[in-house]
């Protein structure tokens, strides 16, 4: 029975390929996220925590992706020794009344080693030894109003999120490595778990505090946790394919059997923990494919254990009982039978769990062929893979953003600090960071090269090689957005022969294994009939290469662009035009005061431009025929479905049917009423 629950695992992708993709793609994420916040000029790292960037999923699982935003203006000290100058520090203090694995910070001033004696924030505590204490609540009026928008705010421990996707937490970086978690070091083992090359690592991984207190203490508000995310990655990338079948089984059972009893009482890090502790108690040898269950019952069994005397250990931190506030004797004791009943007629349980249809799979006449494996590596990238284009894309409309404040020279300027940032970090950093800066650079290059030519168009000069080379660097952000940039450029500076060329070229690279991506808050994010072929590019792991030749982005111009793009879509920065738009606004709506559209609409909008100049009647009919089919697909489109019927309006004027403009811009009304240039165009038309 072993062996075959390890082929259906492997099936359903719990294997290593499958396990190292998902990591890769999670830590290329945050390390894009890090790079978004040192282009805007924070001082933040992020990190992807948990099951995600571990690779210990599945599809079925419906896991949420945890984000920890490392604040590094902070610092956290244990002892006035290690006081910095300039940064705000916060001194960690305790008594014998704080549980373990929590502190209080107290707030030091800035320019001396001397304690603060006023407030700093609205939510900040004076106690009665007159020390300035930090709440955990500080964050969350400034998350609520981020994220308001999207609903009510939920906790999970920590971590603040609006949906059950997605969860944020903040968190300050400690100088040194708290007393307690010199446990993971110093106590006995077998020795063959945690490696000596995983351990040293892990010590030199940093810990952090976040938001939380003891579910029990009065004064909860007030405390921080230790937090050693990082050292847990660490120790289960150390897993071995067999440990990380058992690991995935048991969170599966725990969701399946388990969940329904008692809630999140007992979570999937009370299992990790006891997998945790039972690979380093145990003998490396128990660990096979045909052991898979007796493994996973001697996990069991080690949690049965803790639940027998009513404590749950930190495998990191010392003097922790990871069952406080979790689980009081009355659901210890249920929890006791429910195990006991999992572990009973050798698991025979499994055969139900429905998740990723395992129980359905491990019957004796079914068999997953390989076929179904390889799909299944197919839905886990299109899953994951997702992340990559949002970031890239939010991180550029959020840097557009931010040049629309300033004069041109400023932005030319700004975009320059990026570039040289990015070079910076591609030629020192490491292989990720190299990796993650390749992916950045030729989209600041597009924006850099757009940016200049505009201002050469502006003051009626030729546009100067240097621009156009520019615009070289930047072909490879994508299949075709920044290609299609450059011929919108070219038809602006009245170069349209060139245009065309471009635009031949660009619809020769269409076809069913190019996947069109919009990652615009707001907007479908992806076309309803799109096939998954792109993905077979992306399953060795080469994220770059299916970028390149297998996917498409939206094109974007910022204002300091706008000479580079047709007159009738200038307009779409100026969507928001009243209150009632502006209210409506935020944070992820950064990109509304750009020009978004599409590739493919944006391919054909620019064939008929370009045809209609050259006058070549069938080719402009031919362009408006696919531009047509393209915005009346039945099954609907994804994207800026707005803009493509604009941009098809704009042609039925240029053809004198301004009926059909005015039908298509009361259609794209109806789906977005506000924040929509339509609504200026209707009454354009009407005057």
């Amino acid at each position: 029975m072993s062996r075959h629950l390890s082929r259906v695992l492997d099936d359903i992708g719990v294997i290593q390929d499958m396990t190292d993709l998902r990591r890769h793609i999670h830590l290329l994420n945050e390390t894009l996220g890090t790079f978004f916040s040192k282009l805007k000029g924070y001082n933040e790292t992020y990190y992807i925590v948990g099951s995600q960037s571990e690779g210990t999923t599945t599809i079925g699982m419906d896991s949420d992706t945890d984000f920890m935003y490392i604040l590094n203006n902070y610092l956290v000290v244990f002892d006035w020794a290690e006081w910095e100058k300039d940064k705000i520090i916060l001194l960690a203090i305790k008594d014998n009344t704080t549980p373990p694995q929590l502190c209080y910070l107290q707030r030091l001033r800035r320019d001396v080693p001397l304690k603060m004696d006023q407030p700093v924030n609205p939510t900040d505590e004076v106690d009665e030894e007159g020390r300035v204490l930090v709440s955990n609540k500080w964050m969350e009026d400034e998350l609520w109003e981020i994220g308001k928008h999207l609903g009510p705010m939920i906790s999970h421990g920590p971590s603040k999120s609006f949906s059950d996707e997605v969860d944020f937490v903040h968190a300050f970086p400690c100088a040194s490595m708290p007393a307690e978690c010199e446990f993971l070091f110093r106590r006995p083992r077998l020795g063959h778990f945690p490696k000596a090359e995983t351990l040293e690592r892990v010590r030199r991984c940093p810990t952090f505090l976040v938001p939380q207190g003891h579910p029990f203490s009065e004064h909860k508000h007030l405390q921080w946790r230790i937090s050693t995310s990082l050292w847990e990655r660490f120790l289960v990338f150390d897993f071995t394919a067999e440990q990380q079948h058992v690991y995935v089984l048991l969170k599966m059972i725990r969701k399946s059997f388990i969940k329904p009893v008692v809630g999140d009482n007992l979570s999937t890090f009370h299992m990790k923990t006891a997998v945790l502790f039972t690979i380093e108690s145990c003998q490396p040898g128990i660990w096979r494919r045909d052991n898979i269950i007796a493994c996973a019952v001697n996990c069991l069994n080690t949690l049965l254990r803790w639940i027998r005397m009513g404590k749950c250990p930190h495998f990191t931190t010392d003097g922790v009982n990871l069952f406080d506030g979790k689980l009081d004797k009355r659901k210890l004791h249920i929890l006791k039978d429910v195990i006991t009943q999992i572990k009973s007629h050798n698991m025979w349980c499994i055969y139900q769990i429905q998740m990723d249809m395992l129980g359905f799979h491990l019957l004796p006449d079914i068999r997953i062929l390989d076929d179904r494996r390889h799909s299944n590596q197919l839905k886990i990238l299109r899953e994951i893979l997702f992340w990559i284009p949002q970031v890239m894309s939010y991180t550029m409309s959020v840097l557009m953003c931010a040049s629309r404040q300033q004069d041109i020279y400023e932005a030319v300027h700004g975009i320059i600090g990026h570039l040289q940032l990015l070079h910076s970090i591609h030629n020192s950093g490491s292989s990720l960071e190299c990796e993650a800066a390749s992916l950045l650079l030729p989209c600041l290059y597009g924006s850099l090269a757009s940016t200049l030519a505009s201002c050469y168009i502006a003051r009626q000069l030729p546009v100067p090689q240097f621009v156009i080379n520019l615009y070289e660097l930047s072909f490879t952000s994508d299949l075709m957005s920044t290609k299609l940039k450059y011929a919108s450029m070219l038809y602006c500076n009245d170069q349209c022969a060139a245009a065309a060329q471009v635009l031949t070229h660009c619809e020769g690279l269409l076809g069913p294994d190019v996947h069109h991506y919009c990652s615009c808050y707001d907007r479908p994010h992806t076309h309803t009939d799109q096939s998954d072929a792109h993905l077979e590019a992306g399953l060795d792991g080469n994220i770059k290469e299916l970028l390149k030749s297998h996917s498409t982005l939206c094109v974007r111009f910022s204002i300091h662009e706008m000479c580079c793009v047709s007159e009738h879509l200038q307009y779409e920065m100026f969507r928001t035009m009243t209150h009632e738009d502006q209210q409506l606004r935020h944070g992820g709506n950064v990109w509304m005061d750009q020009v978004m559209i599409d590739c493919v609409p944006f391919l054909h909008y620019l064939q008929y431009l370009v045809y209609r100049q050259l006058d070549q009647p069938v080719r402009k009919m031919t362009a408006l025929q696919k531009l047509e089919d393209y915005v009346g697909q039945p099954e609907g489109i994804g994207g800026h479905t707005d803009t493509a019927a604009h941009v098809l309006a704009h042609c039925r004027e240029l053809e004198n049917q301004p009926d059909a403009a005015f039908d298509l811009y009361q259609q794209s009304v109806q789906f977005y009423p506000r924040n929509n240039i339509a609504n200026w165009h209707l009454v354009r038309l009407l005057q």
